[in-house]
């Protein structure tokens, strides 16, 4: 496995597409996680992530096409306060609430998010053959995650626009569910 970084300079830049990882191997989280900010894992079979803890530098996280679940970012244990940009299209990640619940733990300063190709993703793109079936439409999709992101500046392609003309959305991040019987 070659690891792209421009002549070994330990450059800030590592990209391993198209390696077939399933997770990091440990000799390249040790030499490279100190430095590296932006890092492309696309193309892969990612199903671990919890070795993303060690990159602390890291800005620019891109994991397209890795096949990648809800599951495998509940494999990161510890948030990454540091990420502004993650790029996660063409996965399969299926249910938004959860998906955007995870992203909003995680990656608590994100600036720039993409979804496109994903089951929770309606953006008319057809980038999976499962996107047709989608019941919501991109509004909903983009004003959620604005709602639940609020440090969110992009979204796929283009800027958030916080319109919020929907009256509810799922939110239990302040409220108190309580029931009464008659």
């Amino acid at each position: 496995m070659k690891a792209f970084d421009d002549a070994d300079n330990y450059s800030e830049k590592l990209i391993l597409v198209q390696q077939n990882l399933r997770s990091m191997p440990t000799e390249i989280v040790q030499r490279y996680a100190d430095f590296t900010e932006h890092l492309d894992l696309s193309y892969n079979c990612l199903k671990d992530l919890s070795w993303l803890v060690e990159f602390e530098q890291l800005r620019y996280l891109v994991l397209d096409s890795n096949r990648m679940h809800e599951s495998q970012l509940r494999t990161l244990t510890s948030p990454l306060p540091q990420l502004e940009v993650l790029m996660l299209n063409k996965n399969e990640f299926s249910d938004l609430t959860s998906t955007i619940k995870l992203i909003k733990r995680l990656f608590p300063n994100l600036q720039y998010l993409s979804l496109h190709g994903n089951p929770i993703c309606p953006d008319g793109l057809n980038l999976q053959p499962f996107s047709t079936y989608l019941q919501y439409d991109y509004e909903y999709y983009s004003n959620f995650i604005a709602q639940s992101l609020v440090k969110l500046k992009f979204l796929d392609h283009g800027l958030v626009q916080r319109s919020y003309r929907y009256e509810s959305f799922p939110s239990y991040d302040n409220q108190i569910i309580t029931t009464t019987r008659l």
